[in-house]
């Protein structure tokens, strides 16, 4: 079949050439139309319901909301993990599902379920956005020059700005942080409502009823027909004071005789503020403004999205804003994405420069050189054009990784071949020229001879990488694009090398082959001669005694393995660089909103001090959509650096976190730091429920005896080599005001539980009781009592409540009231109570830091009957990966075996071409060990890629050798092993050497996005390299031993 092939590309040059264009035109439309990003989406699928209680404790909200509707929900199928996080209030549940489950039948399946649940009627559960821990790519804060309010600023955002964003196609949702949402407030007084012999839920039932419209169908008029509108909506504040709440005597009383409207707003639940500095504007330092949070929908192209975003923002900021007010752009992931895009970019230029340049030193022709250069950019829009069908996205973990050397090891050895065999072809003529179809004749036979060979050493560095086709989960969806982008790029060049270098190499070649002379065709590297001299002498002198050879290379691989075993650390993959960095803050438990205010400037203001630092935006608290289920004594930090070649002082990003983090420290010694980075603390907590390296998962029901299992863990692991920022997830008890309903007192009184429960929620916290109505706008309506009679415990002791005499009763006779410790955030998962024990890991690897605290938490700690504890975190996906590859490395290696069965038809030569296998890991071991890495799932992809490339030059080797053995061109074996390898030495050494070097610069790059290229190069690169150092005389030794010691 590759026979066939070759010779109709030579027959329809033109037609191969012709169609060779139309691929390249498809490619570069779907490089055009493809989606790009920084990162894949890695998460599973995910739905978040969001509940609301107002006004209620964590422990109330679980009783009545949560344990309900986590009920009902437990029927979900396709469900992995269930999570819920219950805060005062509030209630966040957490859904995440088997992988490949399609996003909307999963939501639909909650919507279904979540009817059924028994929970009070106010409580109306809602889905978050369709969106993912890696949709949130664009912040902006809304900022005043004119000195408007921060109600002013929120009202803006959510009336004129929210709406517009919203229309913006593909958005998930837009999340406001912050400023202070208006509100219309009747405040009234006890004293007041004693005069008139009113309670407040007579105001509440007289607001409730003069605000609605309704209407009377139609009037109708001889031939015409009117619709009929009643209109007694509230629209002004105006009709909330002029509303009758009973009459004394004929006299109406009004809202107005009771209290006053005010304009005013809910408790904040958070609190955003931010500082800016560059060189245009100085320095801008806000303590309170408002932020948008735009999330996109899950596989949405966060590029184009970019630039729909910021087209609306500067449209919004030129034509619906007041005057002096504008929308500043905090975070745009579009920038994240074109630095990626640029260090993939330059990477791959350097590599195609280096693999040029190697090609040109050792074929000598600069023509060819261009032909198998020009398989990279045929090869590369070939694989665009399937990853566009496929739906892969151009990013980091998609293209970061592509070695073009191993692209163009087929064209190498084609074009060597075909090279040689004109040389050969025109000595044959003693230099007096080729015909036409002489040429044609000489390039079909000598592209044949390797043909076959070309199309197995590809497939089989395809077929290498069905482990990680195998993958599952996060570490899938990590490496699968790369695996994909690769196979695809590879079955690119192996169609252009068996179809278009043929052709060129005719049209390219033909002048001189046609011509008398001896004019060389290739300029002879006297270099390459030299080497090649002294590779057969020296290989003449190791066949003498090929023993020793074999055994120093089985040395050489325990010893490595050995050591490896003992020295290499392990981690599921490096931390990229965003280049960005998150903190979360944890003031102390209980702390008000208004106290942890206080002290948000003064850490924004220790680390804008680095000169590295762009900006910095403080989120105190929660928003107040409840997608962030925390209390006022969580505060996150997002710092926006300087691109890293503007830095005056050149120090690593690991370095300025130290300095951030000691100032802040010294600064703040109270308060607990997490250190991470935007995308990756949402995907961590998203996967684990905590957004650090480890978190050990303490499940049962008591949550005394929880954390106190929790705090004997911490001691123990907070103690371990390398632990840091450790500490407990959930916070302790907090002190609370329990109103506890006298039920016998009550019943003296002839007053219901309901009734004071009521008159509590109303007087204390306020009752929403309705809206009005401001064109386009709505703002809620709330009763409550003025601060003097709701502010302090001896107010809330004197609270009257209305008996059914109209005698007026002091709460403290109807209640006990007092302050009882209770919890002020409840974890839940899968059914029970959870506590979680966190820690990062620095200064030393992942696997070994969890083993050690597995071993001391067992050694020292008791695990009381009915508790459980699960150790989650990054390495759960390393544990998972390897097991993987256990099962499916062997079984990759036994189809590799009978691929080359197949081709070779003796088991010996098939072992003999896979021997360069335990060479090469154990180059790639020894790089990791000398550069101080440790053993990730980016290093095992690289040593995945190690079983194609080696296998790939064994295979050329060996089938070459039995091929000059069939034709007797030697007089004896140890003569014929000589001169194949002599044969094979410059193809051998280009294929190695190209596929090495092309991933050079992506083991020093440093640019953002990176990171996990480093530690496959490193491997591919360190292993190939001891590989071309070893197997270019360990393999001919071998098959001499085998071959002299008799046949198959």
């Amino acid at each position: 079949m590759i026979r066939n092939l070759i010779e109709a590309v030579l027959r329809y040059r033109v037609a191969t050439i012709a169609a060779t264009l139309a691929s390249v035109a498809f490619g570069t439309w779907a490089w055009i139309d493809i989606r790009k990003e920084a990162y894949s989406d890695i998460a599973d699928t995910q739905v978040r319901l969001i509940a609301k209680f107002p006004g209620k404790a964590a422990v109330e909200v679980e009783e009545r909301v949560t344990l309900p509707i986590e009920r009902v929900l437990n029927a979900i199928p396709k469900v992995a993990v269930r999570r819920s996080r219950t805060i005062n209030g509030l209630v966040v549940f957490q859904f995440v599902f088997e992988d490949g489950t399609d996003d909307y039948f999963a939501r639909m399946r909650l919507l279904e379920r979540v009817r059924d649940a028994d929970i009070p009627a106010e409580v109306e559960p809602a889905l978050g956005p369709m969106s993912s821990p890696v949709g949130e790519i664009f912040r902006y804060v809304v900022e005043s020059k004119a000195n408007h309010t921060s109600m002013e600023l929120r009202t803006i955002q959510d009336w004129v700005i929210m709406p517009k964003m919203l229309q913006i196609p593909g958005i998930a949702d837009v999340v406001t942080f912050g400023g202070l949402p208006k509100q219309f407030h009747v405040v009234t007084t006890p004293d007041k409502l004693i005069r008139y012999k009113l309670t407040i839920n007579d105001v509440i039932d007289a607001i409730q009823k003069n605000n609605l419209n309704t209407g009377g169908n139609l009037l109708l008029q001889g031939e015409q027909g009117f619709p009929i509108r009643s209109l007694g909506a509230i629209r002004d504040p105006k009709h909330i004071e002029n509303i009758v709440v009973k009459t004394v005597n004929g006299v109406p009383v009004f809202i107005r005789d009771l209290g006053s409207v005010e304009v005013s707003h809910p408790i904040p639940s958070g609190v955003l503020g931010y500082t800016v500095q560059n060189d245009q504007e100085g320095l801008i330092d806000v303590d309170s403004s408002v932020q948008g949070l735009v999330a996109i929908r899950r596989w949405g192209d966060p590029n184009q999205m970019g630039e729909r975003i910021r087209a609306k923002v500067k449209e919004i900021n030129e034509n619906y804003l007041p005057d002096g007010v504008q929308m500043r752009t905090t975070y745009d992931r579009t920038d994240l994405v074109n630095y990626t895009l640029r260090t993939i970019g330059k990477t791959l230029i350097e590599g195609v420069v280096v693999v040029s340049l190697v090609l040109i030193f050792f074929i000598g022709s600069v023509k060819a050189s261009m032909v198998v250069v020009a398989t990279i950019p045929f090869a590369m829009l070939f694989a665009f054009l399937l990853m566009n069908l496929t739906g892969i996205p151009a990013s980091l973990l998609s293209l970061g990784a592509i070695d073009f050397g191993i692209i163009v090891d087929g064209a190498v050895v084609i074009v060597d071949n075909i090279s040689r065999k004109y040389k050969e072809a025109k000595e044959a003529k003693k230099y007096s020229g080729l015909s036409y179809p002489e040429i044609e004749t000489v390039t079909i036979e000598s592209a044949k001879e390797v043909g076959t060979e070309i199309f197995f050493s590809i497939s089989i560095i395809i077929f290498a990488y069905l482990p990680i086709f195998t993958f599952q989960r996060i570490e899938g969806k990590l490496f699968s694009p790369m695996a994909f982008t690769l196979a695809f790029a590879i079955l690119g060049s192996m169609i252009i090398a068996l179809t278009l270098i043929p052709v060129l190499m005719t049209y390219l070649y033909r002048s001189k082959l046609e011509t008398k002379g001896r004019d060389s065709l290739e300029w002879q590297n006297p270099i390459f001669l030299k080497i090649r001299d002294l590779y057969s002498a020296f290989l003449s002198v190791r066949l003498i005694d090929p023993k020793t050879v074999v055994v120093f290379a089985a040395v050489l691989v325990l010893g490595i393995g050995s050591v490896s075993y003992f020295k290499l650390g392990t981690e599921f993959l490096p931390e990229l660089d965003e280049g960005s960095i998150n903190i979360r803050c944890f003031f102390p438990v209980g702390v008000s909103l208004r106290t942890s205010e206080k002290y948000v400037p003064i850490i924004r203001s220790s680390v804008l001090k680095h000169e590295q630092i762009a900006s910095v935006l403080s989120q105190l608290g929660r928003n107040d959509e409840g997608t962030d289920p925390y209390g006022p004594n969580r505060l996150e930090i997002l710092i926006e650096l300087k691109d890293y070649s503007s830095w005056k002082e050149k120090i690593s990003k690991a370095e300025l976190l130290h300095r951030i983090k000691k100032d802040l420290q010294e600064t703040l010694p109270g308060v607990g730091f997490i250190f991470s980075q935007p995308i990756l603390d949402n995907v961590t907590e998203s996967v684990t429920g905590s957004v650090s390296d480890l978190a050990i998962l303490i499940n049962g029901e008591d949550l005394n005896s929880l954390r106190s299992l929790g705090k004997e863990i911490l001691s123990v692991v907070s103690e371990i080599q390398g632990a840091t920022e450790s500490g407990i997830e959930q916070e302790g008890d907090q002190a609370q005001l329990t109103i506890e309903i006298d039920r016998k007192q009550s019943a003296r009184y002839g007053i219901n539980t309901s009734e004071i429960l009521d008159t509590m929620e109303a007087a204390i916290g306020g009752k929403e009781v309705g809206v009005l109505y401001d064109g386009s706008k709505r703002f809620e309506i709330i009763v409550r009592y003025t601060n003097d009679y709701r502010s302090s415990i001896d107010s809330v002791h004197a609270l009257l409540v209305t008996g059914p005499g109209g005698a007026r009763i002091p709460l403290s006779e109807l209640a006990k009231i007092e302050f009882k410790d209770g919890p002020t955030i409840i974890q839940r998962q899968d059914g029970k109570r959870q506590i979680s024990v966190r820690t990062n890991v620095r200064g030393r690897d992942q696997g070994s830091f969890v083993a050690e605290a597995r071993e001391k938490v067992a050694e020292k700690i008791k695990i009381p009957e009915g508790i459980d504890i699960h150790w989650g975190g990054q390495f759960e996906n390393l544990n998972r990966a390897v097991q993987r590859l256990r099962f499916v490395i062997p079984l990759t290696l036994v189809a590799i075996f009978l691929i080359l069965y197949v081709m070779f038809k003796r088991p010996r030569m098939v072992l003999l071409a896979m021997s360069g296998i335990p060479i090469s890991i154990s180059g790639g071991l020894l790089a990791l060990l000398l550069r101080g890495m440790n053993f990730s799932v980016s290093a095992g992809v690289g040593f995945i890629s190690l079983f194609g490339i080696s296998t790939m030059t064994g295979v050329l080797f060996i089938s070459r050798l039995l091929h000059m053995i069939s034709e007797n061109r030697a007089k004896d074996l140890r003569a014929s092993v000589i001169e194949a390898a002599v044969i094979q030495l410059r193809p051998r050494i280009m294929t190695i050497l190209l596929a090495l070097l092309g991933l050079i610069p992506a083991t020093i790059a440093s640019g953002i996005g990176s990171d996990v290229q480093r530690p496959l190069a490193t491997v591919i690169v360190g292993g190939l390299s001891l590989e071309l150092l070893v197997t270019l005389v360990y393999i001919p030794c071998l098959f001499y031993l085998s071959e002299k010691g008799g046949k198959d």
